[in-house]
C-alpha cells in the first residue's frame, strides 16, 4: 500500500508539473502572439521611432494664378534649420556659424547647441538657400536641414484682402489663403534617418523618404490687367478725395465671376505689419464682403424694379415732388431740398428723387416689397467663395411702419455689403436671373487633374422686359441729351448714391459714403461696377461728383486694356462740344444761382441748407457741356 501511494504520489507530481510547464508555456505563446503578431506593426513602429530621427519634409502649397494663367501667389523653397546636441562636436564653433549665418544670437545658438538630453532642437524658421549653403559650407556638425516653403506674392500690394496671407507656420490666416486652404496645403512628408542610443547619426546611416504631396492651385476669375486698373483708380480716389477708404468691385453680372476687387488702404503681403495687429487686421478685412452699410440712391435700382415688376407705375407716370413728403406726421426730405417739382418716373430716376421712390415703396407695402428684396437676397448671404461674408440687414416686418417703408424704398434704413448689393442688381439687369457671385474657376491638382467649379442653378426674379426697362433708365441716368456722353462712344449706364454714416446707433455728421453702380454695355450687360468712397472730405460728398468720376476713368482704362473700340464717337463729341462758360455763383442767393445754371442750360446740386452760396465746384470761367452738373455749396 505504501509503494502504491508513493507512485501515485509521483505520478500527479509530474502531472502538475507539465500542467503547469504546459500553462506556462502557453501563456509565453499567447503573449509573443499578442506582441507579435496583434500589435505586431504597433511595437515595430516605436522601434523605428527610438532608433531613427525624422525631419519634416514640407508639401509645396499651390499657386494661385488669375484667370490668364498668370502666378499671384507661389510658394519659394526656404529651409528649416534644427541642431542635435548629441551630434555637436564643438558647441562654440557651431553657435558662431549659426549666430552669424542666422543673425541670432551667440547665447542662444550655444545654448540650442550644448543642451544635452534634448534629442532635437528648431533653431529657425525658412532660412534662405543662401543661408542653408554658408552652414553647409562652414562644415557646422550636428546642424540639419528640413525643406520649407515660404510664399511670396509678385505683386505685394494688389488683392491684399482677396488673397489673404498666411502663419508663420504656412497655415492659411484670411482671404483666398483661408478659405481653400485645405486644397492648397498638401500633404507633408518625412526624411528618416538612422541613430544610436544617445541619438547621434550612425556611420552607414540609411536615408529613407516618405515624400510630400503638393497642394492643388487656384484658378480664379480675376484678371490681373483689370485689377491693377482698378486699384490706380482708387489710389487716386484715396489721394483726391481724402478718403478714409475707397472699394472696388468689377463683376461679369450674368456668371458671378469677380474681374477684380480691391480696399483702400492695404498693405504689401510680401511685408505684413506683424508688429501692428491693429492695422494688419482692419487692413486685411474684406469690407466689400465683410461690412454692411447704408447704400443710399443705388438701391432705388431694386426699388424700381420691384415697381415695374408689379406694374403699379409706368415710366410715363408723373410725380411731383416740392422737396419732402410727410408720412406717419415726420417730413422726409428729398436730397434736393427745394424740390424736383413735377416729373415722370425715368425723370425721377435720373435725377434721383426721393419722393418718388417714398410713394414706390409704399404702394408696393411691406409684404410685396419685401418678397422682391429677399428674392434680390437682400436679408441673406450671396455665399461667396470667401469666410466672413455678412447678410444685409431688414428690419422685422411686424416693426416696420409707412415712414420706415418709405426710407427704404431710397435706401436708408436698410443695410447691404457691397458684393450683397452688387449681385442683386446684377440680377435685375441680367435678364432677371440670380447669381452666385465666386473667386475661383478651377482647382488643378499636382498632377495636373481638374476640378472645375460651377456656380449654383440660378432662379428668376424678375422678367426680361422689366430687365431691359431698368437697363434703359440706368442708361438714361448717366447719359445726357440722349448721347452717350458718360465716356463717348460707350453705352453705359449707371446709378450713384449718397448714404450717411452711423456711429453708436445714431447719424455721423458729415460722415457719407458715396457710391457708383455701372453697367456695360447698358443694352446687354457684361461687366458691372461698384465704386464707393468712405467718408470723402475734399468738399463734396454727392456720388455723383465723389464717385462716378472715378466710375468714368475706370471704363475708359477697361476700354483700353481690352481693346474695345468706341461707337459714333465724332457724333459724341461734337454733341458734348464744351462751349458753356460756368458763371461765378460765391455770394449770389441760392435761388439766382440756381437760376443762372438753368438758363445756362446746366445741371445743380445743393450741399447745404444756407440760402448764400458759400462755395462750387464747376469753379467759375471752366468750359463744360449742356446738362454737366454744378454743386452749390451753401
Amino acid at each position: 500500500m505504501k509503494t502504491t501511494f508513493s507512485l501515485l504520489s509521483i505520478h500527479k507530481r509530474l502531472l502538475t508539473a507539465l500542467v503547469v510547464i504546459a500553462f506556462i508555456f502557453l501563456a509565453l505563446f499567447a503573449r509573443l502572439f499578442f506582441v507579435q503578431i496583434i500589435n505586431g506593426q504597433k511595437y515595430s513602429a516605436r522601434a523605428v521611432d527610438q532608433w531613427t530621427r525624422d525631419l519634416p519634409l514640407e508639401a509645396k502649397r499651390g499657386n494661385i494664378y488669375d484667370r490668364n494663367g498668370t502666378a499671384l501667389a507661389v510658394s519659394r523653397t526656404t529651409y528649416n534649420v534644427y541642431v542635435r546636441p548629441n551630434a555637436v562636436e564643438d558647441a562654440s564653433y557651431v553657435a558662431k556659424v549659426l549666430s552669424n549665418v542666422l543673425e541670432i544670437t551667440f547665447e542662444k545658438a550655444y545654448m540650442l547647441s550644448s543642451t544635452k538630453g534634448v534629442s532635437e532642437a528648431l533653431v529657425m524658421l525658412q532660412a534662405t538657400q543662401e543661408q542653408m549653403q554658408a552652414i553647409v559650407d562652414a562644415n557646422a556638425q550636428g546642424v540639419y536641414f528640413s525643406q520649407n516653403n515660404e510664399r511670396y506674392y509678385p505683386y505685394g500690394d494688389l488683392l491684399t484682402q482677396v488673397l489673404g496671407y498666411l502663419s508663420i507656420d504656412n497655415q492659411g490666416q484670411s482671404g483666398l489663403e483661408a478659405f481653400y486652404d485645405y486644397y492648397l496645403k498638401g500633404i507633408n512628408g518625412k526624411a528618416l534617418t538612422e541613430g544610436d542610443l544617445i541619438g547621434r547619426e550612425l556611420d552607414d546611416n540609411l536615408v529613407q523618404y516618405l515624400p510630400s504631396i503638393d497642394g492643388n492651385s487656384l484658378y480664379t476669375s480675376i484678371d490681373l490687367s483689370l485689377q491693377v486698373a482698378l486699384e490706380n483708380v482708387l489710389d487716386v480716389i484715396m489721394e483726391e478725395q481724402q478718403a478714409k477708404g475707397a472699394y472696388g468691385i468689377l463683376m461679369n453680372p450674368n456668371t458671378g465671376e469677380i474681374l477684380a476687387m480691391s480696399n483702400k488702404p492695404s498693405f504689401d503681403l510680401n511685408n505684413l505689419p506683424r508688429d501692428d495687429l491693429t492695422t494688419m487686421l482692419e487692413q486685411s478685412k474684406n469690407k466689400t464682403i465683410v461690412d454692411v452699410y447704408e447704400p443710399g440712391s443705388t438701391f432705388k435700382i431694386l426699388t424700381m424694379a420691384a415697381a415695374l415688376e408689379e406694374g403699379i407705375t409706368t415710366e410715363n407716370e408723373v410725380f411731383y415732388d416740392p422737396g419732402y413728403r410727410i408720412i406717419d406726421g415726420e417730413r422726409i426730405k428729398c436730397w434736393r431740398t427745394i424740390g424736383h417739382g413735377s416729373q415722370t418716373l425715368t425723370e425721377g430716376f435720373c435725377n434721383s428723387c426721393n419722393s418718388v421712390f417714398m410713394d414706390l415703396a409704399l404702394r408696393l407695402g411691406t409684404d410685396t416689397f419685401y418678397q422682391y428684396l429677399e428674392k434680390f437676397g437682400i436679408n441673406a448671404q450671396t455665399n461667396i467663395d470667401f469666410l466672413g461674408e455678412s447678410s444685409g440687414i431688414l428690419m422685422p416686418k411686424g416693426q416696420i411702419k409707412n415712414v420706415d417703408l418709405a426710407r427704404i424704398g431710397f435706401g436708408h434704413a436698410v443695410a447691404v455689403t457691397m458684393i450683397g448689393l452688387l449681385t442683386a442688381v446684377s440680377s435685375i439687369i441680367n435678364g432677371g436671373m440670380s447669381i452666385t457671385p465666386s473667386f475661383v474657376n478651377s482647382i488643378v491638382s499636382s498632377n495636373g487633374q481638374t476640378i472645375n467649379l460651377k456656380n449654383n442653378a440660378s432662379k428668376r426674379v424678375i422678367s426680361e422686359s422689366t430687365s431691359a426697362r431698368i437697363r434703359t433708365m440706368m442708361s438714361q441716368a448717366v447719359n445726357k441729351q440722349e448721347i452717350r456722353s458718360f465716356v463717348p462712344g460707350y453705352d453705359i449706364g449707371g446709378k450713384t448714391g449718397t448714404a450717411q454714416k452711423y456711429e453708436n446707433g445714431s447719424i455721423a455728421n458729415g460722415k457719407y459714403v458715396s457710391s457708383f453702380i455701372g453697367i456695360y454695355p447698358a443694352e446687354k450687360p457684361e461687366y458691372i461696377l461698384l465704386i464707393a468712397v468712405d467718408e470723402p472730405s475734399a468738399g463734396a460728398y454727392y456720388g455723383s461728383l465723389v464717385a462716378a468720376p472715378y466710375g468714368k476713368m475706370f471704363f475708359e482704362n477697361m476700354f483700353n486694356i481690352l481693346n474695345i473700340p468706341p461707337q459714333d464717337l465724332e457724333e459724341d463729341l461734337e454733341k458734348m462740344e464744351k462751349n458753356i462758360t460756368v458763371p461765378n455763383l460765391i455770394g449770389k442767393g441760392l435761388a439766382t444761382a440756381v437760376a443762372e445754371l438753368i438758363e445756362k442750360g446746366l445741371q445743380y446740386e445743393i450741399q447745404g441748407e444756407g440760402e448764400i452760396v458759400k462755395a462750387q465746384l464747376l469753379p467759375a470761367g471752366s468750359l463744360t457741356y449742356k446738362d454737366d452738373i454744378v454743386l452749390l455749396i451753401t
